[in-house]
């Protein structure tokens, strides 16, 4: 019965009262590991490492085989600054599970902490030889590789990670306090925590337990319903934010969420409605402004885009989107030069924006003006980020109009 109060009082955030359980817990059953190792989890996530430490080492000498509390040992030694005695439980934990990553990653931080840049590199490639998708290996190989100058290989493996975060190591003894857990906003945090790591199946588990916990709030249901999307369950996605946009109707993102859903579908009547019941609740979302200009441009319908757009503009003056996407419609309703003042505005948001340099460049070469199109013409080379094929593109209708090539700009 202590066992249980301890896991159920550490699953939902009654530390105090956990670790009182767990000293009982270590004189009644003093050879049972779970109880030092759960004591020196909750006190190492508090950061009470030195109190910690002796429990984990306790851990590990009655299970000598059980490899979380090595690694767990290790960690705590590594971040109390016993970097020499880290490096050996990870040296040891590497012994008993050839490859493992994480203990390939602790050594790499040890030898980083001493100073052998090259040596922590091979065990980070060690690391992602075995396990190519280990977010913590490839994460502190961008440090290493930037230290080596290796811009390149550290922008290669920044998009490689992505938006995915480091997930930490498997821990049956302390992941099965989840099981005890009744507070939902601690599970959607584990979820999304799940999820980054890649367990989808996890991370959707947890949220549906989250909404039976909290019937009543929305916010769950909208985190579910993004998962089941990112899924390709757009059905079961859109019960869920249905349910989000009942139980939360202020909830701007969530109705955003079941418009564009919908609208996937291809329901044009359903996602029209799903819109206007959307802004009726909430008619100062940019979101939803935003996606009602957008829906207004697809079909065509410029004069009320450019009140659309407009309005979103009107809702976030600070951003250059709205302004380019209001000079579209704008050209497209043949009102050249508001368009024009809408592109030069979101210039001053956004100074260097592509789309706007190169949408005034075609626009003065089509309206034959060549030296305004040679005033933008040096802007647009100057920007790095301006795509090859663009330029290509503005070199040859240039060409094609005045007779003769742009000329190079240093």
């Amino acid at each position: 019965g202590l066992a249980e109060l301890a896991q159920l009082y550490q699953a939902n955030g009654f530390f105090d009262e956990a670790a009182q359980c767990y000293q009982g817990l270590r004189r009644i059953e003093p050879r049972e590991p779970r109880w030092p190792h759960l004591n020196a989890s909750l006190l190492s996530g508090l950061g009470q490492l030195e109190n910690a430490l002796p429990l984990e080492q306790q851990a590990v000498a009655l299970a000598p085989t059980y490899l979380p509390a090595r690694l767990r040992l290790a960690d705590i030694q590594l971040k109390s600054n016993r970097t020499t005695d880290a490096a050996v439980s990870y040296a040891t934990a590497l012994a008993q599970a050839p490859g493992n990553p994480y203990a390939l990653l602790g050594l790499a931080q040890c030898d980083l902490r001493e100073g052998n840049w090259s040596k922590a590199r091979d065990r980070l490639n060690e690391a992602v030889r075995q396990h190519s998708e280990f977010i913590g290996a490839l994460s502190l190989l961008v440090t290493v590789s930037e230290y080596f100058g290796d811009s390149s290989r550290a922008a290669a493996l920044r998009e490689r990670i992505g938006h995915r975060e480091f997930t930490d190591l498997p821990d049956p003894w302390r992941d099965a306090l989840l099981d005890d857990c009744y507070d939902a906003y601690q599970l959607s945090v584990t979820a999304a925590v799940a999820k980054l790591g890649g367990d989808i199946a996890r991370a959707k588990d947890l949220l549906e337990r989250a909404t039976r916990l909290a019937p009543n709030s929305g916010a769950y249901p909208r985190q579910l319903g993004v998962l089941l999307s990112q899924t390709g369950d757009e059905i079961s996605a859109r019960r869920q934010f249905e349910r989000a946009v009942e139980l939360s109707p202020e909830d701007s993102d969530a109705w955003l969420l079941l418009y564009q859903v919908v609208n996937q579908s291809g329901d044009a009547a359903a996602a029209e409605r799903v819109l206007a019941a959307a802004l009726s609740h909430c008619p100062s979302s940019y979101g939803l402004h935003l996606a009602r200009a957008r829906r207004f441009k697809a079909a065509s319908r410029w004069e009320e885009a450019i009140a659309a757009f407009g309005e979103t503009h009107r809702l976030q003056p600070s951003e250059a989107g709205p302004l380019l996407e209001l000079a579209q419609a704008l050209f497209s309703a043949r009102r050249e030069p508001e368009a024009v003042a809408a592109l030069r505005e979101s210039l001053e948001r956004q100074p260097g924006n592509p789309v706007a340099l190169s949408t005034l460049m075609y626009y003065y070469i089509g309206a034959n003006d060549e030296a305004a199109a040679l005033r933008w013409w040096e802007q647009v080379r100057r920007q790095s980020r301006m795509p090859s094929s663009t330029v290509a593109k503005l070199q040859q209708v240039f060409q094609e109009k005045f007779g003769h090539a742009l000329p190079s700009v240093p």
